[in-house]
């Protein structure tokens, strides 16, 4: 039975949204997507993050050789463009980032967003098919939300769902986890406000909102707690019928608020005075508790979904005219405005008429460093270590205002100038790492892109009412990106990046004029346009072709390369031979990248193999001039040898390159003392540190 041609050509573009949006919750079920560091002594799983990108690129190609016509409007042209331009440009900053291999792999990861968002920008959507993409997306999220809440309740010790005794399952990062549960509950709240979307749907995505709220509370984060109230203004901004949008809203934001206590005890109960409770006392508390609060969740939720489902119906039944319509909708503006008051009137009472001391006094405690969560909740305090993030993140960019310090290199520059005992790959801001990483220039470029999304998804009143509102939805998921991630390092999540910034191609493509569409929805054959040179055809379609095949190389190659280092790792205790072998393939795929020399040199110290690691670690230290690591490995080896100036000089180096790391005083110290620290002796140190701070 063939399907209506109107149905097959309008609903073609679920096909690659449906591919997409599983890589997507594929990543999410295993860390976001996010790639760490290759370490002995830890898994290192690459295949999620690099599968999951070829497949993306590979989409992007199939998507574009089966499109035809489709004409993109100029502010979506512009915004290719300048995002185009930016991969461009961060795939130069390579070339004078001081870690050319985290330059080369964040480059990477830029290039499969923009693959990911140009993919959207070209498939022809409709109101309907954007908003079915949309629900995939909540489902997606939703179903993994679910599972959390299911094995919160069932396992004897939920502490591995837990960091820190805040919950930081799925993605491995509460904060990540706290922005996927936001994105997942504003989306849901958005579709499921809207008539067209059948009764039992909306009343379960209301109450799927609801768990994915109830779970963001259970993660403590305090930049999802004070960005919430922004998204939902914005929220209130973009999408149409905003009265039936915050009365909708309200349901799962009470339900909510009705259970905080439940939730809130998970963190309070599981620390005392900040401090996380030791096993196997902190396991039995997380069972207890984690129990009481799913039961409160399940008791809640059922209560909301009675109060929803009387509501749909009502909703369903009323008729109003368009008079009335308008009403409503100046009635929703002013309901809107009127929550925008409270907020502030709010404010005023909570500072006793003096916000501006107030918020110097918040200020003063988010900036003290040392000003950590004690209490029972980390909601009631400020304390962050953000600020010294950003104090660094900004005096790099003031060092390299035009060029950056090359993308996804500031880890370097923060463990030099730190003045906290964190260890940040990242700037915890967007924009920041935006001016950090590749400057005014780069930073420039990625504004533009934004500014052209947003000129391209305007709701003009030229496009349907239908489109409209799908444009707005499919525009939510980027306002969680950009506002959450403005205090947090979201962009390196790709299950996150991915479906903002692919959804937000899709905003720019509703209602765009296509040839393809005008000629099946007017029944006519779709025929290829003959007013442009057929040379100049041919041409598009190779430079798309080489285009493609270049930037799956550039993903291949160092995915190759990490499955070599990933089994050096597994197999050196058993056959060093072999891994050391793995190791120089990987070495020869990425020339400049000094993690993998440092996982060659890590692996000789272990086996006592004095000359293959002083080869390995010199060639770290030849590739990265700013890994103190490789340093401070050269100084033990040279201590444990005999050799003490080449090894106090060794640290000396370490140290001005990090000089709060409290393993290298120790080994200046033995080394002044005639007793060199052994390589096994800090090995043991800084993981046990970083097992405290990352647990196992």
């Amino acid at each position: 039975m063939r399907l209506p041609t109107r149905l097959r050509t309008e609903g073609m573009p679920l096909i690659p949204a449906s591919l997409a949006i599983a890589v997507v919750t594929a990543w999410t079920a295993t860390g976001g997507g996010y790639e760490s560091q290759p370490a002995l002594g830890t898994s290192y799983h690459p295949d999620p993050w690099y599968l999951g990108g070829l497949m993306l690129v590979g989409l992007l190609g199939a998507t574009a050789l089966g499109i035809r016509g489709v004409r993109l409007s100029r502010w979506t042209k512009i915004a290719c463009g300048a995002f185009a331009l930016y991969i461009l440009w961060s795939f130069l900053s390579v070339t004078w980032a001081h870690d050319r291999g985290a330059a080369f792999l964040g480059s990477d990861r830029a290039l499969v967003y923009f693959a990911a968002f140009l993919t959207f920008a070209i498939l022809p959507w409709r109101g309907w098919s954007a908003r079915a993409a949309l629900g995939m997306l909540v489902v997606g999220f939703g179903a993994l939300a679910l599972v959390t809440a299911i094995r919160i309740a069932v396992l004897a010790n939920p502490a591995g769902l837990f960091l820190n005794a805040r919950l930081s399952y799925p993605l491995g990062y509460y904060n990540a986890d706290a922005a996927m549960f936001m994105t997942t509950a504003v989306t849901a709240i958005a579709l499921c406000s809207r008539r067209c979307v059948q009764p039992v749907l909306r009343v379960a995505g209301i109450a799927l909102a609801a768990v994915c709220l109830q779970l963001a509370v259970l993660g403590q984060s305090r930049g999802w707690l004070f960005t919430a109230p922004i998204i939902l203004v914005i929220a209130l901004l973009l999408v149409p019928n905003r009265l039936r949008l915050l009365i909708f809203a309200s349901a799962p934001a009470v339900a909510t608020a009705a259970i905080a206590p439940a939730l809130l005890n998970v963190y309070g109960l599981a620390t005392r005075g900040g401090v996380v409770l030791a096993e196997p006392q902190l396991g039995r508390v997380l069972h207890r508790e984690s129990v009481h609060a799913v039961h409160a969740m399940l008791i809640a939720n059922a209560l909301l979904t009675i109060v929803v489902a009387f509501a749909v119906i009502a909703d369903r039944r009323m008729s109003l005219g368009q008079r009335a319509r308008a009403h409503i909708g100046r009635l929703g503006a002013a309901a809107a405005l009127v929550a925008v008051i409270a907020a502030i009137t709010g404010g005023l009472v909570a500072t006793h008429g003096h916000p501006i001391a107030r918020i110097e006094r918040a200020w003063n405690s988010f900036a003290n460093v040392n000003n950590t969560a004690n209490g029972s909740s980390r909601f009631t305090t400020l304390g962050s270590q953000r600020v010294d993030f950003w104090r660094v993140g900004l005096n790099e960019f003031g060092h390299h205002p035009l060029l950056g310090v090359g993308q996804d290199n500031f880890a370097a520059g923060y463990l030099r100038e730190r003045h906290t005992d964190q260890e940040p790959r990242w700037t915890h801001s967007i924009e920041l790492r935006l001016l950090t990483h590749t400057g005014l220039i780069g930073a420039l470029l990625f504004a533009l892109f934004l500014v052209a999304v947003l000129l391209a998804a305007r709701m003009g009143p030229r496009k349907p009412h239908a489109e409209r509102v799908s444009g707005a939805i499919a525009l939510l998921p980027l306002a969680v990106w950009l506002v959450h991630g403005s205090v947090d390092w979201l962009w390196e999540f790709p299950a996150l990046s991915v479906s903002a910034l692919a959804f937000a191609g899709a905003a720019t493509s509703l209602g765009s004029v296509s040839s393809v569409k005008r000629d099946l929805e007017s029944g006519a054959p779709t025929a290829p346009t003959h007013h442009r040179p057929r040379l100049l055809r041919v041409g598009a379609v190779m430079g798309g072709a080489l285009l493609s095949i270049g930037a799956l190389t550039a993903l291949a190659v160092p995915y190759v390369a990490a499955r070599h280092v990933q089994s050096a790792i597994a197999v050196w205790p058993q056959h060093p031979g072999r891994a050391y072998a793995d190791l120089r393939s990987a070495a020869s795929l990425l020339p400049f990248d000094a993690q993998t020399d440092l996982v060659g040199g890590a692996i000789a110290m272990n086996l006592e193999d004095r000359p293959a690691a002083r080869y390995w670690l010199e060639r770290a230290e030849h590739r990265d001039t700013q890994a103190w690591l490789a340093y401070f490995a050269l100084g033990l080896l040279d201590g444990e040898q005999g050799r003490m100036a080449p090894a106090r000089e060794q640290l000396i180096r370490a140290q001005t390159l990090n000089p709060r790391e409290p393993a290298i005083a120790l080994a200046l110290n033995r080394l002044a003392n005639g007793r060199p620290l052994e390589f096994a002796a800090a090995q043991r140190l800084l993981a046990a540190r970083n097992e405290q701070r990352f647990g196992r």
